[in-house]
């Protein structure tokens, strides 16, 4: 037992980030500038976000591109109904410095989180929607969905 914990504490530490579900540190790769528009991030299923820069903590997730602006949606599908209960979440919140990792480049950008009743929240929820092919049934109405835009900073 004990091998298999070190082997898992060795392998979270040569990656550079998360594994799998299981949330890690910094985020290592060649950082890149914010490009002016992310279109190319649309068909990557899913990627690394790296919060609280002074102790880093990352975990993969999801991205959605509309209008060229990249977005980061709390969970849709799993985990916490209440997004503030998730430690990215609360990460962000109190600091919205973030790094994400994109096919092994990492850009340093500012989570901001897209008011829930506005057009831009709409758009990006609906392209998040159809990049997973979410339907209606698929997303607890219980659940609240919180979006963040990446901005570069």
């Amino acid at each position: 037992m004990k091998r298999i914990v070190l082997l898992a504490a060795f392998a979270l530490l040569a990656c550079g980030g998360p594994l799998g579900p299981i949330s890690g540190g910094a985020l290592s790769g060649d950082v890149r500038p914010a490009p002016a528009d992310w279109a190319f991030a649309q068909p990557i299923e899913q990627v690394q976000l790296e919060t609280r820069p002074d102790d880093p903590h990352s975990v993969n997730t999801w991205i959605g591109v509309a209008n060229g602006a990249l977005y980061l949606p709390t969970s849709m599908i799993r985990g916490p109904k209440i997004p503030k209960e998730r430690e990215w979440v609360k990460n962000v919140s109190a600091d919205d410095r973030v790094r994400v990792r994109i096919d092994g480049a990492i850009y340093q950008l500012r989570a901001l989180r897209v008011a829930d009743d506005s057009g831009e929240y709409a758009a990006a929820r609906e392209a998040l929607a159809k990049k997973y092919e979410l339907g209606p049934d698929d997303i607890d109405p219980e659940r609240e969905i919180w979006i963040y835009r990446l901005d570069a900073r």
